[in-house]
């Protein structure tokens, strides 16, 4: 491990390690994030002062997908900031979700939610200040949990931020969000923890792993995926979910659940998960527990065993009670699912069970969560050749339907483009290119071949003259690396 460096101050207060920029980690680390600073007994010093340390290491993720429409959430919202997605309406109209990551490791990688990316077909990152704006691959996902990695390269080293210590959270500890709700970015909310634990709210709708932390903290569609930290600056949680019947109910994921699943998404891009076949109550109400005998009234109930699963092989039964896995005792089933998932596959772990007056100490082996194989997302197609090399296509409109006589109309707009970034859309009317008149296709493909490595494009939409810088850009794919994502992290 390597040595930290010495922590500066500001105004005698010490300020949290995401303002240094760490030396490139080794490939095989997942993460290089310093060490958590001592844990908070009181409020922050200055929330400023956490909030500008901790900000340069918080991104904001714009991922596109070409499937949606009118259903999506952010629609009217994005159609204000950027324009229209292109013309078409219905399932070609393309859906830009908006959310939040920060850095874990100074080379570029970035957690954040898997629901943020789900399904895009383009993924960028806007970082700093001057928001610079950057391609991003994805580098694993975990629907389980909600939780994905993605990387950029770029002018490493990026600022990192501290993981925390979320099994150590109390209730009433103050919070810090930084996120971008509905686009808002860099924006910065505080609270306390409402709760931990809770387990009935599910952000995918699929089944999963989920432990929230509550918190007052205002978390709004933006933050997913953005960092809750403690009063010293460290991560405790991601944000990820908000209750809309609600107001001041945020919930976000424990950082634990990242440092579980981190290390094998960052190096094989999926998590494997073990099972034990068996099927358990969701709770043991004190009666039942008493019917049964068991000691302390604490533990988790067997309600069903799958045949040839680990646990008819180890010989457990239906109405045994497992009071404790690996010698950690068991109050909640959802206890008893996560330490089961998260063994390694071909791991004997020892169980200690409750079976009609008795307690008994048996050792099941864990087999791998059965499950269609895990595949890497498909890569986008290149851009077409048309589309080069601004990242769209034009063609010349009727003369009736042009800007008296002159003009090439956008036809199509590569959605992992730099124009389509930039703002050009579907039906826009390019009428000058860095200053020289576009008359005709001809025309365009003349200026456009002699244009400066950023052109200026002068273009009418509808009743409105607009200006776009758009930036040459050679095709590029935002590819998921099926193999060791550890040792390029691509």
């Amino acid at each position: 491990m390597r040595k930290r460096a010495s922590v500066p101050t500001f105004g005698g207060m010490t300020l949290p390690l995401a303002i240094l920029l760490a030396a490139a980690a080794p490939a095989r680390l997942w993460t290089d994030a310093p060490k958590a600073p001592e844990r908070p007994t009181a409020p922050p010093a200055s929330i400023a002062t956490l909030v500008h340390a901790s900000m340069p290491a918080v991104v904001g993720i714009v991922a596109t997908t070409a499937r949606g429409g009118d259903n999506d959430p952010f629609h009217d919202f994005l159609e204000r900031m950027y324009g229209s997605g292109g013309g078409g309406g219905g399932s070609e109209t393309p859906v830009r979700g908006i959310g939040t990551g920060f850095f874990i490791r100074s080379d570029g990688l970035i957690a954040t939610n898997g629901h943020v990316i789900e399904g895009a077909t383009d993924i960028t990152v806007q970082v700093g200040e001057d928001e610079r704006v950057y391609r991003a691959t994805l580098v694993g996902q975990d629907d389980a949990t909600d939780l994905a990695l993605l990387k950029i390269d770029g002018s490493a080293p990026f600022p990192v931020l501290p993981l925390g210590e979320s099994d150590r959270l109390e209730v009433g500890e103050w919070v810090v969000a930084i996120g971008n709700p509905f686009g808002l970015s860099r924006s910065v909310t505080t609270g306390i923890v409402s709760f931990k634990g809770r387990r009935d709210v599910n952000p995918t709708g699929r089944p999963g792993y989920y432990d929230f932390i509550q918190t007052d903290a205002a978390i709004n569609p933006g933050n997913s995926g953005g960092p809750l930290l403690d009063a010293k600056g460290a991560v405790i949680g991601i944000n990820a979910a908000v209750n809309p019947s609600g107001q001041g109910i945020g919930f976000a994921i424990p950082v634990e659940q990242l440092k579980d699943v981190g290390p094998q998404l960052a190096t094989h891009g999926h998590v494997v998960r073990s099972y034990m076949g068996i099927s358990i109550q969701e709770a043991m109400s004190a009666e039942l527990a008493e019917s049964f005998g068991v000691p302390g009234g604490k533990g988790v109930l067997v309600t069903e065993v799958a045949d040839d699963g680990p646990g008819k092989h180890a010989g457990l039964k239906p109405g045994d009670v497992v009071l404790s896995f690996e010698g950690e005792p068991l109050v909640e089933s959802y206890r008893l699912r996560w330490l089961t998932a998260s063994t390694p596959p071909g791991s004997k772990v020892k169980l200690r069970v409750w079976r009609t007056g008795k307690e008994l100490q048996i050792p099941v082996v864990l087999q791998e969560k059965p499950g269609a194989p895990w595949e890497p997302p498909a890569a986008p197609p290149a851009l077409r050749r048309e589309q080069e090399p601004f990242g769209f296509a034009v063609e010349e409109p009727p003369r009736d339907e042009g800007d008296h006589g002159r003009g090439v109309r956008v036809i199509s707009v590569d959605l992992r483009g730099c124009a389509y970034r930039a703002g050009v859309r579907q039906g826009d009317l390019i009428l000058e290119v860095d200053g020289k008149p576009v008359i005709d296709k001809p025309s365009y493909r003349k200026v456009i071949s002699s244009a400066a490595p950023i052109a200026r494009l002068y273009v009418r939409r509808g009743g409105k003259a607009l200006f776009f810088g758009v930036r040459r850009d050679a095709p590029v794919t935002a590819r998921v690396d099926s193999g060791s994502a550890g040792d390029a992290a691509k």
